[in-house]
């Protein structure tokens, strides 16, 4: 216990407070179990330090990591008896969740018998907390963290406060918005820096040996995170793989199962569920063409890899030039998504559609002709411009939504 409260210390010390997360004042600490989910990479133990630090009593608080080697022959619940009964300890920090094994059914005991304790918990988002065997989703309030929006990127580059704006506000006052933001004359080379491998918040470890670790931590989450909550052969994971080159690869447009299926020797069932798979796991989005209908039932219109700095970095590991007009979208349905917004595929008008909204992405050079139909309802999204016109928005905007 001496040691792993040792260890606690010198985390949560050497954690220095940086710039807050867009979930940091979202998260309801009166709730007694707190799931914080996201894909790796995307600041879960970061955050929890800064709310151990911040937000609780360290006397009371310990942080645990359960990949550590200690948990391989020790129970968590005879942890915590122990650091509740001997160190008064009462809220616990539990990083790494889904790596320690029969997790959901100690917690669930951890939450009925102590009611004193407060737990927060991180984990990869491949694992599904609705669906644990022992029921936690009565428990548990689960938030998921994604990686950086464009406005958090320049607020850790700048040591800003940029604020952020609501969809509706983008829409109405982009003109006014984009002049505010814009007397930041390096708006769009700073974009292009985040798009291509700012997504993550190590990008401000070490810019050079970021890609390197952007393809080690998608690997991990194919051959590690997935493996752990699937029965998913070693054949089939290579064929993970292959179905995420195929798709950084492609160009933009509507995507075709059969085709899928063909090149990659696997029945349409399988490769629709396989893309579900990696979906569950952060890497990829996808958009379908109504309603909201579970993702295994129907097959998706268009398929992403879920953001820019993967996309990237995914080309650079297999030597290929990434194509801009899908890098555009991912990076347009990524922002959008990760604030809450539902996208649907649209073939007549544009690309997306959004709340009843069209939009059209493209580069600086882009018409309105594929928009004339919608008229007020309907946007042209474009690239490499700094300020927008009527029914002309540019598509770093979409980085402030949250």
């Amino acid at each position: 216990m001496e040691f792993l409260l040792k260890l606690s210390r010198r985390k949560i010390n050497e954690n220095p407070l940086q710039t807050k997360r867009y979930l940091y004042n979202k998260i309801d600490l009166n709730n007694r179990l707190i799931g914080i989910v996201g894909a790796r990479g995307t600041g879960k133990t970061t955050l929890m330090l800064q709310l151990i630090k911040e937000k609780f009593n360290i006397s009371e608080t310990v942080y645990l990591s359960l990949d550590h080697i200690f948990f391989l022959e020790n129970k968590l619940i005879d942890v915590i008896e122990n650091f509740y009964t001997k160190y008064r300890i009462k809220n616990f920090f539990l990083d790494e969740i889904h790596k320690y094994k029969n997790w959901q059914q100690e917690i669930k005991n951890i939450y009925d018998f102590y009611n004193k304790i407060k737990i927060v918990f991180s984990g990869s988002s491949s694992i599904n907390i609705k669906k644990a065997k022992y029921d936690l989703s009565r428990r548990c309030v689960t938030y998921l963290l994604n990686g950086l929006s464009f406005r958090e990127f320049l607020n850790i580059k700048y040591r800003e406060n940029l604020k952020s704006y609501s969809f509706t506000e983008i829409l109405q006052n982009h003109l006014d918005i984009s002049f505010n933001i814009s007397e930041n004359s390096r708006i769009l080379l700073d974009f292009e820096e985040y798009v291509r491998y700012g997504y993550y918040p190590i990008y401000f470890e070490n810019p050079k040996t970021v890609v390197s670790k952007i393809v080690n931590m998608y690997e991990k989450v194919i051959y590690e995170d997935i493996v752990e909550v699937t029965n998913i052969n070693t054949e089939n994971l290579f064929v993970l793989k292959k179905l995420i080159y195929f798709i950084a690869t492609m160009p933009p447009g509507e995507i075709n199962i059969n085709n899928l299926s063909k090149t990659l020797k696997k029945d349409n069932k399988t490769i629709v569920n396989f893309i579900a798979k990696l979906e569950d796991a952060r890497l990829l989005n996808l958009i379908y063409k109504e309603g909201r209908t579970a993702s295994l039932v129907r097959s998706p219109k268009k398929i992403y890899i879920e953001n820019g700095s993967l996309y990237n970095a995914i080309n650079e590991e297999i030597r290929t030039f990434p194509d801009t007009g899908n890098l555009r979208e991912v990076v347009f349905v990524n922002q959008l998504k990760n604030a809450g917004h539902y996208i649907r595929y649209s073939k007549e008008i544009g690309d997306f559609l959004i709340d009843d909204f069209y939009f059209e992405i493209g580069g600086k050079n882009k018409s309105k002709k594929q928009i004339k139909k919608a008229k007020n309802k309907a946007f042209i999204v474009k690239d490499n411009i700094q300020y927008g016109e009527k029914g002309v928005i540019p598509l770093y905007l979409f980085g402030f939504l949250y």
